[in-house]
């Protein structure tokens, strides 16, 4: 079972003053009080390095699955699904189960944010959607108990389950909210330290209504940089979903060089589409990064994520033909751009060359 693990922590410092504290002393102090304050300093130095290992026991690190549930249900139905939660730390965690809306940022590309914080204080505790009250269908369970804090003990590890009871008459619809497990802070009197508050969650994308709809979208953009000098390639493209569900859109890029022939291709990663919003793709290589491909990244994802074509030596008139699937039971879309690559250290090649033949053209020409 794979653990994702989040871990939260400070970083301690030891205290600048007691690295100077030695420059400080005198030189008229003798010898033996200079031992004195150094096996002194020393001795809290080991104090301050015994209370920093004694803060790393009480890190915060839990690990959760699965970190993504996609739900898709017909009313009426009895949703349950299990989450497993663990505690990676060797102290008792004490969490508090909460839900939180969250939809797509403004950046299109593939970042949450929550919206709660976003709403009136009457509406923080909801859960955005066609119906106001799914909130109250929505339960964590331990075994047979509904449940709002656990506590796991070191170590441990918990199976919880989540349950969704849609009415016939729930309206169709999608919901996206996480399952959160924060932190209870803990009030003591015996210290003066600050308690760093962590949470884990899962996120939950449920789609009330047929799954077998059509759905509706556009390509906004699909772009290439009309001239290159040589390769990788970055390619645009952005992704409208106009549909009342998500979509996880497919397909591929096909390009072509100047005699119809098939240079290359590249296929796009399956990603979630939220409603009403856009997403910028990327190729199916960027699901597990090189060192290489990072590098890539690093050089032409400047403003939005992109899907890359790693060839690097290209030469004339390139056509990309992307074909879009936007779900499984459509609809499917086409388009295409051009670019032009000429590798600039070629053509100055190519021109020395000539230039040095027409000299000696033009030298034998004369002497004939």
């Amino acid at each position: 079972m794979e653990i994702i693990r989040v871990i939260i922590t400070a970083n301690p410092v030891i205290p600048k003053f007691l690295i100077a504290s030695w420059q400080l002393i005198p030189y008229s102090i003798s010898i033996l009080m200079k031992k004195f304050i150094l096996m002194l300093l020393s001795f809290s130095i080991l104090l301050i390095v015994e209370s920093i290992f004694a803060q790393g026991k009480n890190t915060f690190s839990l690990g959760i699955y699965p970190p993504i549930l996609e739900i898709n249900a017909e009313p009426p139905a009895n949703i349950e699904a299990d989450i497993s939660i663990q505690n990676l730390s060797n102290s008792t965690q004490n969490l508090k189960i909460i839900f939180k809306s969250f939809r797509p940022a403004e950046t299109a590309d593939g970042t949450l944010r929550y919206i709660n914080e976003d709403l009136p204080a009457g509406r923080q505790g909801i859960i955005e959607g066609s119906d106001a009250l799914i909130l109250e269908r929505i339960k964590v369970y331990d075994q047979e108990n509904p449940v709002e804090e656990i506590s796991l003990d070191p170590f441990e590890s918990r199976n919880v389950t989540l349950k969704i009871d849609l009415e016939d008459s729930s309206p169709n619809g999608d919901y996206y909210f996480s399952v959160i497990f924060l932190s209870i802070k803990i009030h003591s009197g015996k210290s003066s330290g600050s308690q760093i508050q962590g949470g884990i969650g899962t996120n939950i994308i449920l789609s009330v209504g047929p799954a077998d709809g059509r759905a509706s979208g556009e390509i906004k953009e699909f772009s290439i940089p009309g001239f290159l000098s040589n390769g990788p390639v970055p390619i645009t493209l952005l992704l409208q979903n106009n549909s009342d569900h998500y979509i996880v859109p497919s397909g591929r890029i096909i390009i072509k060089d100047m005699f119809g022939r098939e240079a290359g291709k590249v296929n796009i990663l399956p990603q979630y589409i939220l409603i009403n919003s856009s997403r910028f793709m990327i190729d199916s290589d960027q699901a597990s990064e090189s060192a290489e491909l990072s590098e890539h990244l690093r050089k032409l994802s400047s403003n939005h994520a992109v899907l890359i074509w790693p060839k690097k030596f290209l030469f004339g008139l390139y056509t990309a033909h992307a074909h879009i699937k936007l779900s499984n039971n459509g609809p499917i879309f086409e388009t295409k751009t051009r670019f032009v690559a000429l590798p600039i250290y070629t053509l100055f090649a190519i021109s020395f060359v000539a230039f040095v033949l027409i000299g000696i053209f033009l030298r034998v020409k004369r002497k004939i």
